[in-house]
């Protein structure tokens, strides 16, 4: 930032021209010394020091000599209120810069507008906005201009044409303003039927029906279901066991029976057989007669095809071998019922 003295001192020529339009307040035997940054000028006359507000528009006798003016202008109140100390470092802030021949002149003039603002300051030839100054605040205080050429009415048509432009700017900084809103709206509105589009487009998911589950079989866990024409001594771990007494018992003298091939087994008297799925009422019948033989298995009265298989598994397990020896079939344990239709 370029540095700025307070004070600023002009050619005599200068002085004459500024003045000449302040002779109505009574300049006329005052000598101008120097001047603020803003046009106004501190006068020396024989009583003391005076000090002419071209904002202001007033002339009024401050100090009684140059001493005492300087020790008041060193002060921080004297730069605030006779050389507007502040004011000019904001127009230097804007980057605003004076010649060696100019001031900051209020456009529109204070005394018109009635606001002092530093948006309003321009840099003026100091000569010409001190007499424009005088001239205004002499029409305001009755002095008639030159001419017929008003100072005051130029500052007022001025002030007014500014006054329009200003407001002008604003309507178009609130209309772009309002057209930008406008604008974020209709783009947030597009993709939001974007996204409703784009969600339409996509199918919905199938609906689940509901399936029907099969029952699980329900069966007697005790009793499986076996092929009934599968030899149950073929199973996996199982071993026949049968009943003491089971076995089949040949008479004597049977094995010449082979010679005339075959042979005849003795009577047997059967146990009456239970009723259908259910077990013998009694245990196993006893043979009738020495000689005789009893393959009534009661656990298996109710399966034809179980007692097939135990009879087929008597003559497998050799119990036909003993007619070739002439003897009875050696006992076998006892029958184990762990159920229904298998053996223990």
């Amino acid at each position: 930032m370029r540095k700025v003295h307070l004070i600023r001192e002009f050619a005599p020529d200068a002085y004459e021209f500024a003045l000449s339009s302040w002779s109505w307040i009574g300049t006329g035997d005052k000598t101008p010394r120097f001047a603020s940054c803003f046009g106004d000028m501190f006068l020396e006359s024989p009583d003391g020091w005076w000090f002419l507000d071209s904002v202001e528009g007033t002339l009024d006798r401050c100090w009684d000599s140059m001493e005492e003016m300087f020790a008041d202008l060193e002060g921080a109140d004297g730069r605030a209120e006779y050389l507007l100390e502040e004011t000019l470092n904001a127009a230097l802030g804007q980057g605003l810069h004076l010649d060696e021949d100019e001031v900051f002149a209020f456009l529109p003039p204070p005394a018109v507008t009635g606001t002092m603002s530093v948006s309003s300051l321009a840099p003026l030839r100091f000569a010409i906005a001190a007499n424009l100054a005088g001239r205004i605040h002499g029409e305001l205080n009755g002095v008639q201009p030159d001419a017929g050429a008003s100072a005051l009415f130029a500052a007022q048509r001025y002030a007014a044409q500014q006054a329009a432009a200003q407001e002008a700017t604003a309507r178009q900084a609130a209309a772009q303003q309002t057209a930008a809103q406008q604008a974020v709206a209709r783009q947030a509105a597009a993709r939001r039927a974007a996204a409703q589009e784009a969600a339409a487009r996509v199918p919905a998911p199938p609906v689940a029906t509901p399936q029907r589950v099969a029952a699980a079989p329900t069966f007697d866990a005790p009793n499986p279901r076996t092929d009934r024409w599968q030899p149950a001594a073929q199973q996996a771990g199982y071993e026949p066991q049968y009943a003491a007494g089971s076995e089949l018992d040949y008479a004597p003298g049977q094995t010449s029976a082979y010679d005339t091939g075959g042979y005849a087994p003795a009577p047997a008297v059967y146990a009456a057989p239970a009723a259908a799925g259910a077990h013998a009422t009694g245990a196993h019948a006893a043979p009738v007669a020495a000689g005789g033989y009893d393959y009534v298995d009661t656990a298996h009265t109710a399966d034809s095809g179980q007692f097939s298989q135990y009879i087929a598994d008597q003559y497998n397990t050799g119990q036909i071998a003993a007619v070739d020896h002439g003897a009875s079939a050696p006992a076998q344990p006892r029958l184990q019922q762990g159920g229904r239709w298998s053996y223990a």
